[in-house]
């Protein structure tokens, strides 16, 4: 597909931008230091790089979350801005979903740490070239996890890092080791967007926004004294 289209992700620590460049993919990531100083450079060294103009650019997507509401905001609200000011519409990405596109296994369970001693929590499945969802992107405390469809599962993401001793009591004999040091990454944001554009779910800037699943960022006083 002739297709020019930025991707950015900035769901947890980890920043990322890619551009997809007719079936070529490049990126550049940056950790750890404050997404609100890292992305847009990412952006222009990938464009400066490539020396592709702004302009040739045909759509915008962005990890849409769940994950940390700064960062979800952030790439949400740079998607919009490019592509408000270039004309060209934005695909909002699941980060869970991104997770399981970046792990080489038929079906993935995805677990990001969502603080508060809680995790957010999806399953996917390959059907052909795309991913089954499974188990709809959640909010979960460690105790009530879904329950997990039929076969062996891989689990990922920071979430399944930080519950690896206790997920088997949850799914006993359903899951694989913990792949660990996997992250949502602009890379495979790309590659999902690429195949939502090519099923129309393009959508106007103004129409994006990010997917929070919780109403509030921190425990008050009282909850963290339990």
């Amino acid at each position: 597909m002739g297709l020019n289209l930025l991707a950015l992700e900035s769901a947890t620590g980890h920043s990322s931008a890619a551009l997809w460049l007719e079936d070529r993919v490049s990126v550049r990531r940056s950790a750890d230091q404050p997404h609100s100083e890292t992305l847009l450079p990412l952006v222009q060294a990938l464009l400066e790089e490539s020396a592709l103009s702004p302009t040739a650019l045909d759509a915008v997507a962005f990890g849409a979350g769940p994950g940390a509401f700064t960062g979800l905001r952030l790439a949400c609200g740079v998607a919009q801005g490019l592509a408000l000011g270039l004309g060209i519409p934005v695909l909002p990405v699941s980060t869970l979903m991104a997770l399981a596109q970046a792990a080489a296994q038929p079906r993935v369970l995805t677990l990001l740490d969502a603080r508060m001693g809680q995790v957010y929590c999806a399953a996917y499945e390959r059907d052909g070239d795309h991913w089954a969802v499974r188990i709809e992107p959640c909010l979960c405390d460690p105790e009530a996890l879904p329950p997990l469809p039929p076969g062996l599962w891989l689990p990922v993401g920071s979430g399944a890092e930080m519950l690896a001793g206790r997920l088997d009591d949850a799914w006993p004999e359903r899951l694989l080791p913990v792949q660990t040091g996997l992250v949502p990454d602009a890379a495979h944001i790309a590659v999902l967007a690429v195949q939502d554009f090519a099923r129309g779910r393009a959508l106007p800037p103004e129409a994006a926004s990010p997917v929070y699943l919780r109403d509030k960022v921190a425990l008050t006083r009282a909850e963290r004294s339990v």
